[in-house]
């Protein structure tokens, strides 16, 4: 996409979204957080992945309900393009169930006792993850319950994440297991898959890259364990071993191709366009989440005085400044990180007209200060939206979400999109 196109989407995206919020009877406005879900940059996403991915299938991976975007927004406008889809929890699930009967979905960590049992009653069809025999009994005996037969999906920990997932490591223990586990009542192996945590750093044809080592051996023992399959006149299962970072990197280096089996790859950030400080990030994908807020008042300080806690700003103009209060903060934004004011980096955040204005001072709770007078000299007033998170407006300085991961201490960038998006004090919208 050359840069003039990318301007004209850009300004595009951001008349829809204000004309959008303008008009949307929909969004509560007593919230202090607005989102906007961008419904044209995340199909255009799907159209990119799906052209990364090739033959094989698109598992949308929406934990997190979707990654604060809403399963109930995403959903619908992506499912008819996917040929599975993944999830963590029950709410999650039955969501996914309301839009569609039919397509294979995955419980994308190990579920509790509670939740696969109401999970069976409900005839959600979800195939469970396990990485233990005993958990696969235990699967085994809540369907035998419900008269059904249970779908596993069998996560390998090829990688050593440590979490999930059978050892590789010694491979006639595993052939032994294995053997067990494809007898026990009640179960079936629908798919095989592992996860690639170090995939955003990878280097596919070395080899001595961790995640290139990883899918050797995961290719090794699951042609290991296909012998099994077939030895016991079982079906062969589908295989995952790329998400959305994994993608990226092996693309078009495709060593698990070899297996000749049905493949799927999860993708989860590389749908919502949060991929791009990866070495292989999803080129051309755009962000979907764009959040905001309402300046709530302007109020003056003089020289000397200072801002937020443990007096961390001081204003040094000796005429004072302007500072403006947002009615969002670290609470509103994220339990567990002091956000915005943890940076050390300059944090921004804009106005729709691309004015662009510093967070001043350590951020509070429920309250955060920026200055009022943009670089430009412009001035916010009480009632003025502005932009927390968006990547309209200038590249140097618009607050995109991986920029704000980096404000917040360097966390993931999903991790932000669930704190702006899935907050209670979020409202959401499609536009």
């Amino acid at each position: 996409m050359d840069l003039q196109m990318g301007m004209k989407r850009t300004v595009t995206r951001h008349e829809r979204f204000m004309a959008s919020l303008v008009r949307n009877k929909n969004v509560q406005r007593t919230r202090p957080v607005i989102a906007g879900i961008d419904q044209m940059a995340l199909l255009e996403n799907v159209e990119i992945v799906r052209k990364r991915i090739g033959q094989r299938g698109l598992c949308a991976v929406l934990k997190g309900d979707a990654y604060g975007h809403g399963i109930d927004i995403v959903a619908p406008e992506i499912i008819r393009f996917c040929s599975h889809v993944a999830v963590v929890d029950n709410q999650e699930i039955e969501a996914v169930r309301r839009i569609d009967e039919n397509i294979p979905l995955i419980r994308l960590r190990v579920g509790s006792e509670g939740e696969i049992s109401d999970a069976a009653k409900a005839d959600w069809r979800v195939r469970e993850m396990a990485a233990s025999f005993n958990k696969i009994e235990e699967i085994g005996k809540i369907y035998s319950h419900f008269g059904q037969t249970a779908d596993i999906h069998l996560s390998l920990d090829a990688a050593g994440l440590g979490r999930n997932g059978f050892s590789i490591r010694d491979p006639y223990s595993l052939d032994a297991l294995m053997r067990t586990i494809l007898t026990i009542p009640n179960t079936r192996v629908a798919s095989v898959g592992c996860h690639l945590p170090d995939a955003g750093s990878a280097v596919p044809y070395h080899s001595a890259d961790p995640s290139t080592r990883a899918l050797n051996g995961f290719v090794a023992t699951v042609k290991w364990i296909l012998q099994i399959f077939v030895d016991h006149g079982l079906p062969l299962p589908e295989i995952s071993s790329y998400s959305s970072s994994s993608s990226c990197a092996f693309g078009e280096h495709d060593p698990v191709a070899v297996l000749g089996l049905p493949m799927f790859d999860r993708i989860g950030s590389s749908l919502l366009g949060l991929t791009s400080s990866n070495r292989h990030g999803e080129l051309g994908t755009g962000q979907v989440l764009h959040a905001g807020t309402f300046v709530c008042d302007v109020t003056h300080r003089e020289h000397g005085e200072t801002v937020g806690y443990e007096h961390s700003y001081k204003i040094e103009d000796p005429e004072g400044k302007d500072i403006a209060i947002l009615g969002v903060g670290w609470l509103t934004l994220s339990r567990y990180q002091q956000g915005l004011g943890k940076t050390t980096t300059p944090a921004h955040c804009m106005t729709p007209s691309g004015d662009i204005h510093e967070f001043l001072g350590r951020q509070s709770m429920n309250i955060s200060t920026v200055s009022a007078r943009s670089r430009d000299g412009r001035d916010l007033r009480p009632g003025e939206f502005i932009y927390l998170t968006t990547d309209f407006g200038p590249d140097e300085y618009s607050p995109t979400i991986p920029r704000v991961a980096k404000w917040m201490g360097g966390v993931q960038h999903e991790f932000v999109s669930t704190a702006f998006g899935a907050s209670s004090s979020t409202s959401r919208f499609l536009f």
